[in-house]
Parts: C-alpha cells; sequence; structure tokens
C-alpha cells in the first residue's frame, strides 16, 4: 500500500501542498492514519510536476523514505507548479525496491500513480497480463512492480483511443479477467497537466481510502486528507473521476 496526493489548480509551492499541512504527505509516509496493510511508507517516494516550458512533466524519486531525503524540501520550496502527482511508497513483499520500481510513472505528458496491490502478482499475474500488452504498454515498463503494470494497461487503452476515464476503467476490467479469485486494490490516479482523473475501486476486497476536495479554484485526491478543511469528501466507488483545471 502507499499514499497518494494529487492537485490541479494555480501554481503553488511543492512544499506547500507536500510539506506545510498538518497531516501532509511526509507526515503520511511516517505516520498514515488509514492504511490497513503496512504501518508505514517508508520505500521511497516521488513527485511528477508540471510547468509551462516542458511537454512533459518533470519528476523527482527517491528510495529514501520522504521525510529522509535532505534535498526534497529545499527543491520544494523553490519549484511550483499548477499540476502535481506523489507517492509515497510501501513495497509490495516480493515486488522490490529501486527507483524503477517508485512512483509515478511517466510517458509522454501522462503521470500515473497507484495505491493498492494485485494478490500473487508475481506467481500467477504479472507474466499473462505481460504477455497481453501492446507495443505501447509494454515499452512503458521499466521495473518489476504490480504498479508499472498497471499503468502500461492504461498506456494501451489511451493507445487504442480510451477517454483517460475509461482507460483507468479498462485497466481494473483487465484485472478482473487476470485475477480470477485474487483480490486487487485499485487507487489509481493520472493527469496530463490539464485534466486529473481517478478511479476508487477493488475486486474481491474493500476499495482503498481516496479523497477529493475542490475550492480555491483548485482540485485535489488523497489518501488521506492533509488537513482538516471542511471539503473533503470521499471519492465514490467505482466511479470514475474526471477534473479539469478550473478557468
Amino acid at each position: 500500500m502507499c499514499r497518494i496526493f494529487a492537485y490541479l489548480g494555480p501554481e503553488t509551492a511543492l512544499a506547500t501542498l507536500l510539506l506545510d499541512p498538518v497531516h501532509s504527505l511526509e507526515v503520511q509516509s511516517y505516520r498514515p492514519r488509514e492504511m490497513a496493510t503496512a504501518l508505514m511508507n517508508a520505500d521511497g517516494f516521488g513527485v511528477a510536476w508540471y510547468t509551462p516550458r516542458g511537454e512533459a512533466p518533470a519528476r523527482y524519486r527517491s528510495v529514501l523514505p520522504m521525510w529522509a531525503d535532505e534535498n526534497f524540501p529545499e527543491l520544494a520550496r523553490a519549484l511550483g507548479s499548477g499540476c502535481v502527482l506523489a507517492n509515497v511508497r510501501s513495497a509490495t513483499p516480493g515486488v522490490g525496491f529501486g527507483v524503477d520500481n517508485t512512483q509515478p510513472f511517466v510517458r509522454g505528458r501522462w503521470s500515473f500513480t497507484h495505491n493498492g496491490y494485485l494478490e500473487e502478482f508475481r506467481a500467477g499475474v504479472m507474466r499473462p497480463l505481460r504477455a497481453s500488452l501492446g507495443d505501447a504498454g509494454y515499452g512503458a515498463v521499466r521495473g518489476t512492480s504490480d504498479s508499472e503494470h498497471l499503468f502500461a494497461l492504461f498506456v494501451d487503452a489511451l493507445d487504442a483511443g480510451a477517454t483517460p476515464a475509461d482507460a483507468l476503467v479498462a485497466v481494473r476490467e483487465r484485472c478482473r479477467e487476470l485475477l480470477g479469485d485474487r483480490a486487487a486494490l485499485l487507487s489509481l490516479a493520472a493527469t496530463d497537466g490539464d485534466t486529473l482523473v481517478a478511479l476508487r475501486s477493488a475486486i474481491h476486497a474493500e476499495a482503498p481510502t481516496l479523497y477529493q476536495r475542490q475550492a480555491q479554484g483548485a482540485h485535489w485526491l488523497a489518501s488521506e486528507p492533509p488537513d482538516e478543511a471542511p471539503e473533503w469528501r470521499p471519492v465514490p466507488v467505482d466511479q470514475p473521476l474526471t477534473l479539469e483545471r478550473i478557468p
């Protein structure tokens, strides 16, 4: 399990979004409140952010826990963005560590993150999933994690002409086909810098937490609300969410 965070709105310092709130993503990396399958998120972290100067997002990933990376606070106070996607990682047993397995994953303008797991991924799901990938999805895989293979399914669905929200649904449905009686937790979010899509779902299990907030001309998504703002609401289960930049 992981904790994820996304923001789409006026340009804001990364530190304001990820470090400063009372229950920030940094705090969630060592003291999550609503994570059922692990104690903390100490297996690395990553942040993708968008700027007017680049087609693809910039990205910073580290195998250190967010609280232990001395470089990130300095960068986060100097960098601002109107679209941010971030993840603090608790690695699924047997999946492996390293930067290649650290989210968010990026291809072209799209960045993607997943909170959850696929049961028996390496033992029974990984091989048929990889065999079903097209060239675009297969080329997107650099590591060994279940999350990156979900990203590959998302890339293939986009390449086939699906809308971003429908591509997330396609990921879930392909997992349902492959898993049989196995379980999956699927809290998914992706963005191209202008549109933010998400899906909160599960297979043979209870869906992971995911919350949405809209206020002050911005959208937020988070596994756990980082603050006490009253606008936070749970994302409905199995209902794909599409959020557009607010004019």
